[in-house]
């Protein structure tokens, strides 16, 4: 493919991408402007709220200026919020359009394109979706959904491998064997400490998390299925037409994910906050005014003594994680002659990775979502990664004395036998 053939094609591959996450917004609300709206408000009203959650979702700071809520003055407060379900939706569609580049002899033009094209388009929404009661930060709109787009586009383009390569075994492009390349010598000239240790470190220290937010998605399916009646007075409470039930549905499972980070946080016993003074942990739960949202009906309760049994899921998904990868620690019984610094190192490395990847999550997963106390809601994401990490790292180094245990010396002087 030509280069300015690339060049176009990634451009329009940009744009449908945008047309598409916007579509999925705009098909919802423009259904309720139809069908139950006041017929004196406008349809711009639904693009600029469909504008607004794009822009926010790729973490644009949506203003909403001081006016009356449900017949309440409330002083000008900032969303600052990514609903993850729809977050991730936006990061896939830009891995596919880097992935589907991956086989043309060069990857800058497409690059080139693509962020030119989503840039000029993130531009155009965040300048039209500006209304003076609620508007996007305009240089956020611009460049953030940009930088967002083009960190995940330049992921699939140099890791993702598309159909064509897969069926047809073409060459890939120069960009993505110049990268492979730079990555292979960088990983030469680390020190063998890391060399031996990272591979195990991030096999578990991930593995935790993901055992994690898996306990955090089955506690919470098991929540909402215990407390369905409370969860239908909800729906009842907002009195929502169908359609409108729907959308309110269709909002929860887009912020989902963020329920189950905030799960998994709960089950370290930091917990997690919806709005400034409350606080849900295995021990206790305190609770303010909350939205009327139905999902919140399965907020998990706080007791002392079913919280310590729920605290126990970290530590044994340290210790499984730690055994599970001892196949892969091979290296580290090789290298290592001092069983004490094998275990501590390895033990140490996937309480720090588990703590990195949790406390990351929990950023992403927490922020301001109204006014008032609710420009609190979510974790610590400094203390939960603080927490995971003792919590992970004391019972992997302990299980990391059996599975990184050194075989034999690496040094052939300590490891020939005297003759007798």
């Amino acid at each position: 493919m030509k280069r300015r053939l690339t060049f176009l094609t990634a451009g329009i591959d940009a744009l449908f991408t945008v047309v598409l996450g916007n579509a999925v917004l705009l098909g919802p609300t423009t259904l309720i402007w139809l069908f139950e709206n006041d017929p004196t408000i406008n349809w711009f009203v639904a693009y600029r709220t469909s504008a607004d959650l794009w822009l926010a979702a790729q973490g644009t700071d949506i203003v909403v200026a001081s006016s009356k809520i449900l017949g309440m003055q409330v002083d000008q407060f900032t969303i600052q919020f990514l609903p993850l379900g729809f977050t991730a939706l936006l990061a896939w569609l830009a891995f596919r359009v880097g992935r589907r580049f991956s086989v043309t002899p060069q990857l800058w033009p497409a690059w080139t394109g693509s962020i030119l094209a989503y840039g000029a388009s993130a531009l155009f929404l965040s300048s039209t979706a500006y209304d003076s009661a609620i508007y996007p930060i305009n240089w956020q709109g611009t460049f953030l959904p940009t930088l967002f787009f083009s960190f995940w586009m330049l992921i699939g383009s140099l890791f993702g491998t598309s159909a064509q390569q897969r069926l047809l075994d073409l060459p890939v492009a120069a960009e993505r064997q110049q990268f492979k390349l730079w990555w292979q010598e960088k990983w030469r000239n680390t020190g063998w400490v890391i060399r031996a240790v990272a591979s195990p470190a991030l096999r578990a220290g991930s593995g935790v998390v993901l055992i994690l937010l898996a306990s955090s998605a089955t506690l919470l399916a098991l929540m909402v299925g215990f407390n369905w009646i409370n969860i239908i007075n909800f729906y009842e409470a907002l009195q929502v037409s169908v359609l409108g039930g729907i959308t309110v549905t269709v909002g929860q499972i887009a912020i989902l994910p963020n329920l189950i980070v905030f799960g998994a946080s709960w089950l370290t016993g930091v917990g997690f906050a919806i709005g400034d003074g409350s606080h849900f942990s295995p021990i206790g739960a305190a609770a303010g005014p909350l939205p009327n949202l139905p999902v919140l009906a399965a907020l998990p309760p706080g007791q002392l003594g079913v919280g310590a049994m729920f605290i126990m899921v970290p530590l044994l998904a340290a210790a499984l994680s730690t055994f599970a990868v001892k196949k892969h620690a091979a290296e580290i019984r090789f290298e290592f002659a001092n069983p004490f610094w094998a275990a501590l190192s390895l033990g140490l490395s996937i309480g720090l990775v588990a703590a990195i990847e949790l406390g990351l999550l929990g950023a992403l997963a927490s922020g301001a979502v109204g006014p008032g106390r609710l420009q609190l809601v979510g974790v610590s994401p400094f203390v939960l990664g603080l927490v995971t990490f003792f919590e992970v790292a004391t019972i992997s180094t302990i299980a990391a004395f059996y599975v990184a245990k050194p075989q034999r010396a690496d040094h052939p002087l300590l490891t020939s036998s005297p003759r007798g």
